[in-house]
C-alpha cells in the first residue's frame, strides 16, 4: 500500500518519503501520499476569513461523471474533521489535511466531504456573513481532475486547489449573501510546474512606476470555445504573484488590475509551464485608455454567415453604444464582410473557402482583430 497525503495549500508542505516498519517481521510499509489543499486568492477586500470544515477526503480509480458518484468505489484517505481558513493559503502555500494508506494506481476522482454548518465567512469588522451553502450539514464536493493522478508504490502528494474567488459568489441574489459554488481541482504535485513573477505599472498617465498590489492573475487553459481558468493568484505588496501546481502545457495568463486603479488589463497567450520548474512571467500595466472588443465566433464552416458586434469601452470603463466603428477585411479570399451604415458596430461575415481570415474593428485609435478559422463542411446533404 502507498501512503497518500492530502492537504489544503498553506504554509506547511509535506513530502512523500519512504519509511520502514521497525516491527520484528521486518515488513516494509509503503510511504505516505500527501493530499494538499490550496486556494486561489479571495477577491473581496472586505472579508477577514473563509473557514471551511473538512470532514474527509476520498479518491477513486473510477472516472467521475457526476451522475455515477454514489455508485463509485471511494477510498477514504484521511478524515481531518477540522476547520481551515482558506484566506491563509496564498502563493502556493499548503496546509496538510492528513495522510493515509492507498494502493498504487491511477486515481481519476477526488471527493471532499464538507460540513456547511461548521463553516463560515467572517467580515473584517468581525461580523458573520450570510452564506448559502446549497444545503445543511454535510455535502460532497467533487474536484476537477484534469489528468489521472498516478500514485506509485513510493507514494505521492495530491494538491487540492480550492479557488475561493470563484467558489463564493457575492450578492448574486441581491441579498448581500455569498453563494457557494465550489470550484476545486486536484493534481499530483510531482507532475506540476508554476508560473510566477511581478506585476508593475509604468509611468503613463502621470502615475509613478512601481509594483501593483492586489492585481488578480489568472491562468487559462483549454481550447477554442472551451477556455477555462485553472488557477488564480493575487499580487502582494511587492507586486509578486505565483500560480502554483499547473500541469505542463501552454497557458493564457491574464492580469486584471485592482478595481480601484485606472490601469488596463493585460493578456499573454503563450506562457509555457514545464514539470518541476517555475516559469517567470513579469507584466507591466499601463493606464487604461479604452478598448474595442469584437464579439463573434472564431471558427466557421465554409459557406456560412455569422453576426459580429464590436463593443467600444471608454477610458472610464463605460460602454459607448454610439461610437462609430470602421471594419476591415484583411483576407478577402477567405472571408466576405458586410457592414451597415445605420449601426456601424454590427457586421456580418461569410466564409468562402477553407483557410484563416482576419477582421479588424477600429474606433478612433482603438482596434481589435478577430481571427476566424474556416473548415470544410463534411456533413452530408439532404
Amino acid at each position: 500500500m502507498s501512503r497518500l497525503s492530502l492537504a489544503l495549500l498553506a504554509v506547511a508542505m509535506t513530502t512523500a518519503a519512504c519509511y520502514t516498519d521497525d516491527s520484528p517481521n521486518g515488513l516494509q510499509v509503503s510511504p505516505r501520499t500527501a493530499v494538499l489543499l490550496t486556494d486561489a486568492p479571495f477577491p473581496f477586500d472586505t472579508v477577514q476569513s473563509v473557514n471551511v470544515y473538512i470532514i474527509s477526503v476520498s479518491v477513486s480509480t473510477d472516472p467521475d461523471t457526476g451522475s455515477n458518484a454514489n455508485t463509485m468505489n471511494w477510498v477514504e484517505v484521511t478524515a481531518p474533521h477540522r476547520q481551515i481558513n482558506l484566506l491563509e493559503l496564498q502563493q502556493g502555500d499548503t496546509a496538510l489535511l492528513g495522510t493515509g494508506d492507498l494502493a498504487a494506481g491511477q486515481y481519476k476522482a477526488v471527493r471532499l466531504i464538507l460540513d456547511g454548518d461548521s463553516s463560515s465567512i467572517r467580515f473584517k469588522d468581525g461580523s458573520l456573513a450570510q452564506v448559502h451553502w446549497g444545503g445543511t450539514g454535510q455535502q460532497a464536493i467533487h474536484a476537477f481532475v484534469e489528468a489521472a493522478v498516478a500514485v506509485p508504490d513510493s507514494g505521492t502528494d495530491i494538491v487540492i486547489d480550492f479557488d475561493v474567488g470563484r467558489s463564493f459568489h457575492y450578492n448574486d441574489l441581491g441579498d448581500g449573501a455569498f453563494n457557494f459554488v465550489p470550484w476545486i481541482r486536484a493534481v499530483n504535485r510531482a507532475e506540476t510546474g508554476d508560473i510566477g513573477g511581478t506585476v508593475s505599472r509604468d509611468s503613463s498617465g502621470g502615475g509613478t512606476a512601481g509594483p501593483v498590489k492586489g492585481a488578480t492573475v489568472s491562468a487559462w487553459g483549454g481550447g477554442s470555445g472551451n477556455w477555462y481558468v485553472y488557477s488564480t493568484g493575487v499580487t502582494d505588496a511587492a507586486g509578486h504573484y505565483r500560480l502554483a501546481y499547473l500541469l505542463p502545457g501552454t497557458y493564457i495568463v491574464g492580469v486584471d488590475p485592482p478595481s480601484s486603479s485606472n490601469l488596463g488589463a493585460a493578456l499573454d497567450s503563450n506562457v509555457a509551464v514545464n514539470k518541476g520548474f517555475e516559469t517567470t512571467h513579469n507584466v507591466t500595466l499601463s493606464v487604461f485608455g479604452g478598448s474595442v472588443l469584437i464579439n463573434g465566433a472564431s471558427s466557421m464552416l465554409v459557406n456560412r454567415t455569422n453576426r459580429l458586434e464590436a463593443f467600444v469601452v471608454t477610458p472610464q470603463y463605460q460602454q459607448d453604444p454610439n461610437a462609430v466603428v470602421a471594419w476591415q477585411n484583411l483576407d478577402t479570399a477567405v472571408l466576405g464582410l458586410t457592414t451597415y451604415v445605420d449601426s456601424t458596430r454590427i457586421a456580418r461575415v461569410t466564409s468562402k473557402i477553407v483557410g484563416t481570415g482576419r477582421l479588424v474593428a477600429r474606433s478612433g485609435s482603438l482596434a481589435d482583430t478577430l481571427v476566424i478559422h474556416v473548415a470544410a463542411d463534411t456533413s452530408s446533404g439532404p
